[in-house]
């Protein structure tokens, strides 16, 4: 009765352990719900479950011969079914796929050593008992460290949409997994036995995790430094807007000084007009009076000095340009969206709006922007901009390509990271000959007015 439990479980612990931590690093990117998948694999576990019964009811020899082909054959069905199930690329589905595949020969090559080198005897009395005792509480040992290592590193990596790094990256596990299948066929139980097995495993599943983890942090590394270039020149636009702001403010305080100082002059000159009756006069004088009064002061959207200078600095721009510029901001004070994060999203979506409309031509170009709160948690920023060109977006994220380099834009992908960190989404749409771009932010609870 143990014998036939441990023959059933034998192909649960094939898969099971192996495949669902890859769903689950990928849960954001299913086409079903996770807890459909956990029934789906547990369904082909069965199946899987039965067969093996049934081939080793045929004696040792028949499961020796057809075990190899009967796991390769789950296995190939398995990668199928993610490559159904997740919306992702192939090249980072392989990733973690071959990834899990090497700490799964982990755990099968050290029950290997176990098995062969210190209960052999045993084993053969009792086939996979101690086989599946070892790999469990190898699993036991592996599972918090692989998750942490999945959740951490991997998932952060997966967010990367640098096709050019993921052409290379997935490879990384690929060879370790080769070399772990090298000994799939073996049939030599005092090969499995020894300690040069055993340190094999080790090298490859540690091997494949550094390399990968040193390889995700320089690109990590790089990637961060390319977005603080792309706050930086933001920051800088920003600075520059709103020393715009305050020049032209200096500006008009003394134009208002120097009107105040003649303002009794001609207060004197009007009394002149009114005592000896010559209305005529008189109006002909206002109306010269208007034209020296100091221009309106600068257009103020909202109470944040670094919205309020970006916007101004994008609306003098686009006019400049001919483009009609609307805006509406009714963005909090204070907010949690730090300076800087506020920048690069503006920043992004009104320069992007600016220079989608000057490769426009014939054609009356329009941008509106509107910042709104849904809610006190709740902060939106919209921006529509005549668009006529076709505009290539990334299949998997839906984010606009650059059209200044390959791949995705960086300010997309900053405006994205951003966004996510708020726990929010960006959207990006094509439509109409129109450009829609969206970034909804979750702010916390504390927020307020």
């Amino acid at each position: 009765m143990m014998d036939t439990a441990m023959t059933l479980l034998f192909p649960f612990l094939d898969f099971m352990p192996f495949g669902l931590p890859r769903y689950w690093v990928h849960r954001d990117k299913l086409k079903i719900r996770y807890r459909y998948v956990v029934l789906m694999m547990a369904a082909v576990s069965c199946v899987n479950s039965a067969a093996f019964c049934l081939i080793n009811q045929g004696g040792y020899e028949a499961a020796a011969r057809w075990t190899t082909l009967m796991r390769y054959s789950f296995m190939l069905f398995n990668l199928t079914c993610s490559f159904l199930l997740i919306r992702e690329q192939f090249q980072k589905l392989m990733f973690t796929y071959l990834l899990l595949m090497a700490w799964s020969f982990f755990v099968f090559g050290n029950a290997n050593f176990i098995e062969s080198r210190f209960f052999w005897d045993f084993s053969e009395v009792h086939p996979y008992l101690i086989y599946n005792i070892a790999r469990v509480v190898l699993l036991l040992l592996t599972y918090p460290f692989i998750l942490h290592f999945l959740e951490h590193t991997v998932k952060e990596a997966l967010k990367m949409d640098d096709r050019r790094m993921w052409r290379y990256m997935w490879k990384i596990p690929l060879f370790s997994t080769l070399f772990g299948m090298l000994y799939c066929t073996v049939q030599d139980v005092y090969a499995y036995a020894s300690w040069q097995f055993l340190i094999s495993r080790y090298l490859m599943l540690l091997g494949t995790c550094y390399v990968s983890y040193v390889f995700l942090k320089v690109l990590e590394i790089s990637r961060r430094k390319t977005q603080l270039e792309e706050e930086l020149k933001y920051a800088d636009r920003s600075l520059l807007a709103q020393k715009k702001q305050y020049e032209t403010m200096s500006a008009h305080m003394e134009d208002m000084k120097k009107a105040r100082h003649d303002l009794r002059q001609h207060l004197a000159v009007v009394q002149s007009y009114i005592d000896r009756d010559d209305r005529s006069g008189l109006a002909e004088y206002i109306e010269i009076y208007k034209t020296e009064l100091p221009p309106d002061i600068q257009e103020i959207y909202c109470r944040n000095q670094v919205v309020n200078a970006l916007v101004c600095y994008y609306a003098s721009l686009a006019r400049r340009h001919k483009i009609r510029f609307e805006a509406q901001a009714d963005y909090p004070e204070p907010c949690p969206v730090s300076d800087t994060e506020v920048t690069v999203i503006l920043g992004n979506l009104l320069e992007n709006a600016v220079e989608a409309c000057l490769r426009e031509k014939d054609a009356k170009c329009s941008i509106r922007l509107r910042i709104s709160r849904k809610n006190k948690n709740s902060l939106v920023f919209l921006t529509d901009n005549t668009c006529t060109r076709t505009v290539a977006f990334d299949a998997d994220s839906k984010t606009p390509l650059s059209s200044k380099r390959k791949g995705v834009g960086i300010g997309a992908a900053s405006i994205r990271e951003i966004a996510d960190r708020y726990k929010g989404e960006a959207l990006f749409e094509q439509k109409d000959g129109m450009f829609y771009a969206s970034v909804w932010l979750q702010l916390p609870e504390k927020a307020d007015d």
